[in-house]
Parts: structure tokens; sequence; C-alpha cells
């Protein structure tokens, strides 16, 4: 056998060490993935609710910061192309050094220029904005009001963590979302923020939109949400919120401001029917290690997994 590798962390530049404490961890963990045999089935169907925006004619956008001002792409690739080219004239900063005892400042390059943060609407606000046009009315300016205070909001929530560079609107999902681009890099050899921006995952992003929306949720998972937050407040402080549990919290907030009562009943609607959906998670889940128990007692019902030809 023959392998090849670039080490890029601490841990993988240490594991050649046939003794170190890192190559002994590693090798256990390799063992522990040894007595673990991955079964191949098909998926079963998460519970999510399909929301034809697009075919009712709301359609996705693009806007890219230049200066103070926002632009609005008008081809297609224009935001594409415009990332990428983006892409590489901030893809360099300067850094303070030394230099045979002299400080000296060196230019680096950086890998990843280009960040990019979702930030999906709350399933209420999708809800509000689908019952909207299938009512015949038109959602948009009342979402661009949305927009434009939680642009505001996310200005001030980034300060001194990144640079804003632009934003894309997407309808052709199941919830609306935006795609917020942004850069530690300034082009000018500069850079802010820390490298990591204290981000907690979808699942609590969701969790906490559902606490907030009074959703009864299984304890399991309130502990689960807890200790979450819990470990992100032993690293970033006793206070500390993560990046985009802000970020979603400040467009539920524009959205209630802008709808105001006209939001309530889907809040409601929504929030009756967490616990349905979780049942029918745990129903999927389940599925899916009724199916797994099935391959591995030979049933012919259970298709087979795809062949591979080297």
């Amino acid at each position: 056998m023959s392998t090849f590798s670039r080490p890029r962390s601490r841990r993988q530049l240490r594991h050649p060490g046939a003794r170190s404490a890192s190559h002994q961890a590693d090798k256990a963990a390799a063992e522990a993935r040894r007595e673990l045999t991955p079964v191949f089935v098909p998926a079963a169907r998460l519970p999510s609710p399909e929301r034809p925006f697009t075919d009712l004619g709301l359609l996705g956008h693009e806007f890219l910061l230049e200066g103070d001002e926002w632009r609005k792409c008008a081809d297609p690739e224009d935001f594409s192309d415009s990332l990428e080219s983006r892409a590489k004239a901030l893809a360099w900063f300067y850094q303070q050094t030394t230099r045979r005892g002299k400080p000296a400042r060196m230019r680096r390059k950086t890998p990843t220029p280009i960040e990019i943060v979702t930030v999906t609407f709350p399933p209420w606000l999708s809800d509000w904005a689908l019952a909207r046009l299938r009512s015949g009315d038109d959602p948009r300016a009342s979402l661009a009001a949305i927009r434009t205070e939680w642009l505001e909001a996310t200005m001030t929530v980034m300060a001194g963590k990144r640079h804003l560079i632009g934003y894309a609107f997407h309808s052709d999902t199941s919830d609306l979302h935006f795609d917020l681009v942004v850069s530690r890099q300034d082009g000018e050899g500069g850079r802010i923020g820390d490298a990591g921006l204290g981000l907690a995952g979808p699942w609590t992003v969701g969790v906490d939109r559902q606490l907030r929306a009074d959703a009864s949720i299984a304890s399991d998972k309130k502990r689960r949400f807890a200790h979450n937050i819990a470990k992100f407040r032993e690293r970033r402080g006793a206070e500390a919120i993560p990046l985009d549990v802000l970020l979603a919290r400040a467009l539920d907030n524009a959205a209630a401001n802008v709808l105001g009562e006209e939001l309530t009943p889907f809040i409601k609607t929504y929030a009756a029917s967490v616990p349905r959906l979780e049942r029918e998670h745990r129903k999927a889940a389940l599925e899916v290690l009724d199916r797994a128990r099935r391959r591995v007692l030979g049933d012919p019902s259970q298709p087979e997994p795809p062949e591979v030809e080297l």
C-alpha cells in the first residue's frame, strides 16, 4: 500500500511520530472506526414543506455593495463573475513578523478570501410569503422592506468582524434564504476580525427559533440546545451569542417590525406543528434503521448499493 498526504494542521504534522501522543490518539480513533460497519440503504424522506416560490413568480436576485451603494446585478452571471474577480483581488494581506531579529512586513496569501453565511427565513415568514403568492398578492414590497431593515442590522453585527461584499436572495428552496458574502480582507493588505466567525450551526438556529415561537419541543432537544450554548460560551464568553443566531434573530425581528400582527397566525401555526415534525423526524430515523436491519438479514426487497468501476 502507498499513500500520500500534505499535512495542513498541527495534529497532521505530529501524526508521523511513531511514539507521539497524537499518533497514538489517531491510531485509537482509527481502530474504533474499524469496528463500525456502514450499511447503505435509501435515506428516508425527512419532513420538509414544499413551497413552489419560483413557480408562483417569486425569483431570486443579487446585490453587490460598491462603496456605500448597493448595485443590483442585472445579468444572471454578474454576481458570480464579481465574486471570482474579488476573490483574486482579496486573496492577500500584510502580516507583521520578524526577519533576522528585525520587524518586517510580509505579504501573505489566503486560500479563502470569500466567505458565505447563509441566513434562512423562519418557516413562518416563508409560509406568509407563500400564502400571499397563492392569494394573488405580491409580497415583494414587504420582503424588500424586511431585507432593508435586516441589512442595516447585519452591517452593525458584522462591524469589526468582516467586510460586507454583497448578498443573494434565493427562492428556489422550501425556505427562502439570503447568502451573505463577506471577507476578512480589505484588498489593500488589511484584515479584520478573528479567523472564525463564531457560528453555532443551522440546528441551533432552528431550535432557537422554535423556542422564541413558544413551540413545545422534546426534552432531549432542549438539553442538547442548552449544552451547545454552554460549550459555545465556554469558548467565547458568558454572554456570547453565536453570529448565525444573531443574524437569524435580526431577520425575524425585521419581519415582525414590517408585518406586525399579520405574521402572528403563521407563527402560531408553525409552533403548533413542531411536535408533529419531531415525530416525523423520529419516524424517518427509525425507518432508516429498519431498512438497515432488513439489508443485514438479507431482505431481497432492499436495493443493492451501486457498483463502482475502477
